[in-house]
């Protein structure tokens, strides 16, 4: 049982190598939004942001982490990026190539655009959002906040 196993481990290492990109390659932003990262971990300071459909150049990956060039040069998780190019549409389950599946479409969706906003607003005229309101507005200094993580020993960035 034993040597299945590793077999098993085996194929599994080998295939989690495959699914990296070639470097050159191009990979598309598949989220509607996403941090481009100075260094392949979550906290710290970003290089910018990008768009649902931007393309950029896979370089390199380090982990989950692919290091990309383009608009915005720098490192982007794995879980925003598709090799396949991604339509714009905003029809679930719109015809061909590329085109967003009604699941992507739906998670796309779920953002709180300010037309959402209103209308919710509107429904619920009682709820106080001005603590929304203060939060949206907050930032932290992305050299600070990774200063609090060390000094913290808090870990769990990469």
């Amino acid at each position: 049982m034993r040597p299945r196993f590793l077999i098993a481990t085996l194929l599994l290492a080998t295939g989690l190598a495959i699914a990296a990109p070639k470097a050159g390659s191009v990979v598309t932003v598949r989220v509607l939004t996403a941090k481009v990262m100075k260094a392949p971990k979550f906290i710290g300071p970003a290089a910018g942001d990008v768009s649902r459909g931007e393309q950029l150049k896979f370089e390199e990956a380090k982990g989950d982490w692919y290091r990309v060039s383009g608009a915005i040069s720098g490192w982007i998780h794995k879980t925003n990026l598709t090799e396949r190019q991604v339509t714009l549409s905003s029809k679930p389950g719109a015809e061909g190539a590329g085109a967003a599946s009604r699941d992507e479409v739906e998670l796309a969706g779920r953002g709180f655009t300010p037309q959402v906003e209103g209308e919710y607003r509107q429904k619920n005229p009682n709820l106080d959002f001005s603590h929304v309101d203060k939060i949206e507005k907050t930032s932290i200094d992305p050299g600070e906040l990774e200063a609090f993580v060390a000094e913290g020993k808090l870990g769990g960035g990469q």
